[in-house]
């Protein structure tokens, strides 16, 4: 039993640690979108004094290409997070609960939703590429578009239907097992941020989800790390 609890205690803290990682994504993200403002302001600012034209230009390219890093960076932590944290502490919890198994199978599905991307779109560059400025080059542009579009479709609905098991399943069975209506809370707002995503107004519910969760996790670990300490102590 106590090997059981080690086991499950691990498994929650890798969860959480995901979670803080998508968080910080998130920061880093909010970050980002900043400075593409600020690109944006310095755009019309550009515009409206000419005179100031090469520095404010170099304003620009330093805003875009700040917005270029920090995206990819929090693209990066965000991808560590699911696939270095998330996915293995799924799998750590499956081995003490089943049920999780959905869960680690849903990462599993993002990861091949993600991969189909990839692919997709290196399949496309090269088709551009092999073309070139021959006669075929519109020909092979619409191809490449509809190549694109199917591979986009594919890979995002594959990779929605992981993102569901993952985290909308995975925060229901986590309140199943540990009665901690913040799972709940949480699982709730991802629904509806799904729903929103679709109206192209989806991602601040997801990150408050985020928090819960990492709010969660903790109470759960500490209470479970309580429960095994004590007996000890007695």
């Amino acid at each position: 039993m106590e090997t059981q609890n080690v086991v499950e205690i691990g498994a929650l803290r890798t969860l959480r640690s995901g979670f803080l990682y998508l968080l910080v994504a998130v920061i880093v993200g909010v970050v980002a979108v900043l400075a593409g403002l600020i690109s944006i302001i310095a755009a019309f600012g550009f515009m409206a004094a000419v005179a100031h034209g090469p520095s404010a230009f170099a304003g620009i390219v330093g805003a875009e290409f700040l917005l270029l890093v920090l995206s990819l960076v929090a693209v990066g932590i965000a991808l560590y997070a699911i696939f270095g944290k998330i996915r293995p502490g799924m799998r750590q919890l499956s081995e003490v609960d089943n049920g999780f198994r959905i869960s680690y199978t849903g990462t599993t599905l993002m990861l091949v939703g993600l991969l189909i991307l990839v692919l997709g779109i290196i399949v496309v560059v090269a088709m551009f590429a092999a073309a070139g400025s021959s006669p075929e080059t519109m020909r092979s542009a619409v191809i490449g578009d509809l190549t694109l579009s199917g591979v986009l479709l594919i890979g995002g609905i594959i990779g929605l239907i992981g993102y569901i098991l993952t985290f909308v399943v995975g925060a229901f069975k986590l309140h199943n097992r540990y009665q901690n209506s913040l799972y709940m809370a949480a699982g709730i707002l991802y629904v509806i941020d799904i729903l929103l995503m679709f109206l192209g107004l989806g991602g601040i519910l997801t990150a408050v989800g985020y928090i819960l969760m990492y709010i969660a996790l903790d109470d759960t670990i500490n209470k479970l790390s309580t429960a095994t300490t004590t007996p000890a102590q007695t």
